[in-house]
């Protein structure tokens, strides 16, 4: 019974001490950056669902704008934002912390850099004008924070802070590009079965399983491409499951890397295949799909030869303006023959 009531005044005695301290270390933190004159260190936004506008411009000059309209972000004006770096984003905002002032000897280089090469990020929370704006510069030493200065009201801080994300032992400037490609959602595809009224694939190399399927009040016909006649022997049962599928069919990532002239001499190759979807509001998806060269000279193993083309990713030309990267894992699933569908096969 001693040796309890001995542990409990040690418990108690232990978590005392290290409540002392944490608070001494916060007010220490915490009254160095407020006998800064000028300083402005609160970077967090916790209503993030307030957040309707994003504009973010780097030093050279290249800038991308995002907006939400309900609960849609928009890259641009333009394009569908991809979610998961849009909640990067609203977790960066909701949980940016302080992790010290600049140290003196750095302060006069950090104020410079910030000046000449920052990315500027403007946050808007319904107002004309940006709530906060974060100027955000290179990272420490250490790659463990992220030199930043923080406006709001038209008034910068006379300082810079090292911020983090607690818990996160990486710096924020790579968060906030400006490259309105980098934002776009890397959907090809997403539709409702009941959005689409009509499909084509052509298969260029076997133009025989090339066809159409047509969406008539939910009642699905399959033709050869430019023919009016429909297929008969059809597996009916088989068109719902394969419409379903076109609700998630996303690209793998953009061609930033090739040159211009190579993605021009790929373009007007011949293709492989394309498909094209369209709906019942005149919108419409195409793409054209190219043969992508084994450069890791992957080998068939049943002939032992290597293969002709890449086994596991494609080139791709997405509504003529964007070439991109596909992978068949995801493109196998929609790329069926018109012989799938058909009850003699």
């Amino acid at each position: 019974m001693k040796n309890n009531k001995v542990l409990i005044v040690l418990a108690i005695i232990l978590i005392t001490v290290a409540a002392f301290f944490y608070i001494k270390r916060n007010n220490v933190k915490q009254g160095t950056i407020d006998d800064m004159e000028g300083a402005k260190s609160d970077f967090a936004i916790k209503d993030t669902a307030s957040i309707n506008k994003i504009f973010i411009t780097d030093a050279k000059g290249q800038s991308v704008t995002l907006t939400k309209s309900e609960n849609t972000w928009v890259v641009d004006g333009k394009y569908m934002a991809r979610p998961d770096n849009i909640r990067l984003l609203m977790k960066t905002f909701s949980r940016i912390d302080v992790r010290s002032p600049v140290p003196k000897a750095a302060f006069n280089n950090v104020v410079k850099q910030i000046a000449t090469s920052a990315t500027k990020v403007e946050i808007y929370q319904g107002a004309d004008k940006p709530s906060k704006i974060y100027y955000v510069g290179g990272a420490t030493l250490d790659h463990q924070g992220t030199y930043m200065i923080l406006e709001t009201e038209g008034v910068k801080s006379s300082v810079p802070f090292i911020m983090y994300i607690p818990g996160n032992y990486a710096y924020l400037t790579t968060r906030f590009f400006t490259n309105p490609q980098q934002w776009r959602d890397a959907v090809v595809f997403r539709y409702l079965p009941e959005e689409i009224k009509s499909i084509e694939i052509n298969y260029f190399e076997t133009p025989d399983e090339s066809f159409t399927i047509n969406n008539n009040d939910n009642n699905y016909t399959i033709s050869a491409i430019g023919s009016s006649e429909a297929i008969s022997n059809i597996k009916s049962d088989m068109f719902k499951e394969y419409i379903e599928k076109y609700q998630k069919i996303y690209y793998e990532m953009i061609d930033e890397e090739s040159p211009q002239e190579k993605i021009d001499s790929i373009v007007n190759s011949p293709p492989f295949m394309s498909i094209e979807v369209k709906d019942f509001i005149g919108g419409n998806n195409k793409i054209v799909i190219y043969h992508m060269p084994n450069y890791r000279e992957v080998i068939n193993a049943e002939t032992a030869e290597i293969h002709p083309y890449d086994v596991d990713r494609m080139y791709a030309y997405l509504n003529d303006e964007l070439f991109i990267y596909i992978q068949f894992a995801t493109f196998d699933h929609i790329t069926l023959p018109k012989s799938y569908f058909l009850n003699n096969k």
